[in-house]
């Protein structure tokens, strides 16, 4: 008899002290089945279209947590049959698969052998920030005031890192800069030729350290999501495939744009990449370190070219204006 949502959350609390108040999701978000053989994960529709940290999209968190904390001993993911499978959600879904079975061949398969257009024939083209009417530090008083106020938004929060120094010397950062687009385009840049959903999304930090690209996925205090991780993977993911000779990803221009610390011909040079999930406080699965373990164990087995290396952080914002943010060992600070 197969194990449904509610089984494996009891195999969840029961094998890891420390998981013992960890929830699955709904059978209505993400439905989760099969056996201690081969557990099942079977995307909903709603997931498709849904943040990739939410319940309903995070496949890959979920998956691991099987994997490292039910004592599953393959995972199979497939999608609703009610889900549409085609559009740009769908396309961004093939692609997370695709590289998240690449990283587990022996123990993570899928029921699909769609190949994602963007791993396809053709020249995949990133779009790009915009210029900046002024450099970030022309308002870093105001901007460190906004993010030392009770409750800050992420992007005050965002927007004070840009400028903050004890960001850059924590992380050993040559240059930073915030939301980096990641809107991919078949052969140009232009409507109509979008291969992933766009828009204003983008990686909320970034940063250049040697030859390393540092990716910062950032999380205000009361988001703690574990689907943090599967928004780490796909950006890790898909600034590998934009780094280095083997890159698959290519910029329409290589320069800066006006008041942008980082430009293209910056990303490309890297060799390697650190990708940091940051935030005051962690869902569980997450500051329990087994899943980042075993994803850096398979990513240093995977990639010798170009390697990954995941990393947690965490953070506590500055205290007024003239003060700043201050760092902690990766499970939480207060």
């Amino acid at each position: 008899m197969g194990l449904d949502n509610q089984q494996w959350q009891v195999e969840l609390r029961k094998n890891v002290i420390g998981l013992k108040n960890c929830r699955f999701p709904k059978s209505s978000e993400i439905e989760l089945g099969g056996t201690i053989e081969q557990a099942t994960i079977t995307m909903k529709e709603k997931g498709l279209h849904a943040n990739m940290q939410s319940d309903a999209a995070a496949f890959e968190a979920w998956a691991l947590a099987l994997l490292c904390h039910c004592g599953a001993q393959s995972v199979q993911i497939s999608l609703d049959t009610g889900a549409a499978k085609e559009g740009l959600h769908y396309e961004r879904f093939l692609y997370r698969l695709k590289r998240f079975t690449e990283l587990f061949p022996n123990c993570v398969t899928s029921t699909f052998v769609p190949k994602p257009k963007a791993l396809g024939q053709g020249r995949h083209i990133w779009n790009q920030s915009n210029s900046r009417s002024e450099s970030p530090d022309a308002n870093s008083t105001e901007r460190m005031l906004a993010a030392s106020r009770k409750n800050p938004k992420e992007s005050d929060l965002e927007l004070a890192l840009e400028i903050s120094s004890a960001f850059k010397s924590h992380f050993r950062l040559d240059k930073v800069m915030r939301q980096w687009p990641v809107g991919l385009f078949d052969e140009c840049v232009a409507d109509g030729n979008q291969l992933f959903t766009g828009g204003k999304s983008g990686i909320d930090l970034v940063g250049i350290r040697g030859d390393t690209l540092v990716l910062f996925e950032l999380k205000k205090a009361g988001n703690e999501k574990v689907g943090a991780v599967s928004e780490l993977l796909f950006y890790a993911s898909v600034m590998r495939d934009s780094i280095g000779a083997s890159a698959i990803f290519k910029f329409e221009s290589q320069e800066a744009r006006k008041n942008c610390a980082i430009g293209p011909e910056d990303i490309i040079r890297c060799s390697r990449i650190c990708a940091v999930l940051l935030a005051p406080r962690f869902h569980p699965l997450i500051t329990e370190p087994r899943m980042f373990e075993e994803l850096n164990r398979v990513m240093k087995k995977l990639y010798s070219d170009r390697p990954i290396q995941f990393e947690t952080a965490a953070i506590i914002g500055p205290q007024n204006e003239c003060g700043d943010f201050v760092f902690g060992d990766g499970k939480s600070i207060e």
